[in-house]
C-alpha cells in the first residue's frame, strides 16, 4: 500500500529527465493534451457567455499551463507494489539517444524511490529529436 500522490511521482521524474544531458523537453501524452485543449476551450466559452451576460466576479479561471509532470505518467499497481512509470522525451540534436534514455531510466528510478521506496518499472520513449539552437545561431 502506498500513500504516494501519483502527481508528485510525476513531478519528481519529470525534473530527474529534465536534468539529464541531451534532454530538450518531455513530450505529454495524447490524452493530457486533448484535455489541457478541452479545459482551455471549455475556459474560453465561460469567459465569453460571463462577458455577455455581464456577470460580474465571473470571469473563467485561466487556462493551466501543462502540468510539472506532463510528458511523465506514473501508476502504482496495488497488487503488485510496483510503481510504472512511462516518461516521453524530447531529444537535442546530436545526443546518443540509447545512452540517453538508459540516463534517464536511471534518474527516473532514483527519483521514484526518493518519493516511494519500492519497486519500479521505466520505460522512456523518445519521441523526437530537435536541432540545437545554439548550432543554427551560429551557422545562420
Amino acid at each position: 500500500m502506498t500513500a504516494v500522490d501519483p502527481r508528485s511521482v510525476e513531478r519528481a521524474v519529470a525534473h530527474a529527465a529534465l536534468s539529464v544531458p541531451g534532454v530538450a523537453g518531455l513530450q505529454p501524452g495524447l490524452g493530457r493534451s486533448l484535455a489541457d485543449a478541452a479545459h482551455a476551450a471549455h475556459a474560453a466559452h465561460a469567459a465569453h457567455a460571463a462577458h455577455a451576460q455581464h456577470a460580474p466576479g465571473a470571469d473563467a479561471a485561466p487556462a493551466p499551463a501543462p502540468a510539472p509532470g506532463a510528458g511523465v505518467r506514473a501508476r502504482y499497481a496495488r497488487d503488485s507494489g510496483v510503481w510504472h512509470v512511462e516518461v516521453r522525451c524530447v531529444l537535442t540534436e546530436g545526443s546518443r539517444a540509447l545512452d540517453t534514455a538508459r540516463a534517464v531510466r536511471a534518474r527516473a528510478r532514483a527519483a521514484v524511490n526518493r518519493q516511494a521506496p519500492g519497486g519500479c518499472v521505466v520505460a522512456v520513449t523518445i519521441t523526437r529529436i530537435v536541432g540545437d539552437v545554439r548550432d543554427r545561431a551560429r551557422t545562420g
